[in-house]
């Protein structure tokens, strides 16, 4: 979970409180009272908005469109609740997932907030998947690609790829090319610790309006276990090369926190990072993990992982032992369309709506 996720989190049950430092502004025109509920969106969202969301085409519209209608329709029978707090809700709109909180302006202890609905977060939604998230062993067999669950957690080949997709199959085929080919030619076997799409959904446990259920937290404790199991056995000297592509620092970052010893039979590779990235990299370090010659790569075609990297450079530093990783990182930034969306000031500051905010914004992010 991003670091700013993870402050949005601790603040949930105290929307309006003395400690809650968001900035929260009217979504748009049309969510400003007159008809239905008020709409307030967190003005740090911006940037990421900015990278998911069109508000030129066809398909942005229709997204816009659809959060605007929360004004009528927030918290009804197409919303998941969160099974922990009553007031939270995430809504799938086209392929995104926002999550929001409704206040009624009843007294509650601390709340100053304003009746209405409060967008607290956005991301891609994620499907639903019969594949268990776990490690899987992939290997190539008269040009068919063979992938069978690890029963003891102990990832064996020598490269290992960390990657989500709508089920274990067609992920073992989009990755086979990460994990690259020997030296006749041939595909690499390779380990797969495979993230079901529903792992995106990062903010807790959720019931759908089909009663269902996932727990993110299962998913990295189960990368958590690969991560030990395969550190204390393997005979190897070489470390195994993961390579993990966007939202999977996500699990990455959930599991560290469940690893309690060094992991220097480990060498890690980034590649379009959608999460805190600066904090994984530090955790990384501090376990000892080795780094692949260029840590961190962008694409450039991934305009959240470049949202997410600049927001996570505002509120945080590498380590001094890698102090040029981070120079590297903030030239990028400075380079991209998000160094100026990074000092831009925030939409409750400048006097105007959040969706005409990021409309100006548009002009400075590449679509």
């Amino acid at each position: 979970m991003s670091m700013v996720s993870i402050k949005r989190r601790q603040l949930a049950y105290k929307l309006g409180s003395k400690a809650d430092t968001r900035q929260f502004v009217l979504f748009s025109k049309t969510t400003n009272g007159d008809h239905g509920r008020k709409v307030f969106i967190d003005a740090a969202l911006a940037p990421l908005f900015a990278s998911l969301i069109d508000p030129n085409s066809a398909k942005g519209v229709q997204t816009i469109m659809k959060i605007e209608q929360l004004r009528a329709i927030a918290g009804g029978v197409t919303s998941n609740s969160n099974v922990n707090t009553p007031f939270e809700y995430m809504e799938n709109f086209v392929d995104l997932a926002l999550y929001y909180q409704i206040h009624n302006g009843v007294a509650e202890a601390g709340n100053s907030a304003v009746p209405g609905v409060y967008i607290t977060d956005i991301t891609f939604a994620g499907s639903e998947t019969r594949s268990k998230a776990g490690l899987y062993s992939s290997a190539s067999f008269r040009g068919q690609r063979q992938t069978s669950l690890v029963p003891d957690d102990i990832a064996t080949n020598d490269v290992g790829v960390i990657h989500t997709g709508k089920d274990v199959d067609d992920c073992a085929e989009q990755v086979s090319e990460i994990a690259g080919r020997d030296n006749w030619g041939n595909p690499k076997n390779f380990n797969l610790f495979y993230i079901p799409d529903m792992v995106r959904n990062e903010m807790g446990i959720w019931i759908t309006p089909c009663r269902r259920a996932f727990r993110p937290m299962e998913a990295a404790q189960s990368l958590a276990n690969t991560l030990v199991q395969t550190q204390q056995r393997r005979l190897s000297t070489s470390p195994i090369h993961w390579a993990i592509d966007s939202d999977g620092i996500k699990l990455l970052q959930l599991a560290l926190e469940h690893v309690p010893g060094i992991l220097d039979k480990h060498q890690f590779k980034l590649s379009d990072p959608v999460g805190d990235v600066l904090k994984v990299i530090n955790l990384l370090e501090k376990k000892g993990a080795k780094f692949a010659y260029e840590p961190i790569i962008y694409t450039k075609t991934n305009k959240r992982a470049l949202a997410t990297t600049a927001l996570s450079l505002k509120y945080g530093s590498l380590s001094r032992h890698q102090s040029s990783l981070e120079d590297k990182l903030r030239g990028k930034m400075a380079s991209s369309s998000y160094g100026s969306v990074h000092n831009h000031t925030q939409p409750s500051k400048i006097g105007m709506d959040f969706l005409t905010y990021t409309k100006n914004l548009s002009g400075a992010v590449s679509w």
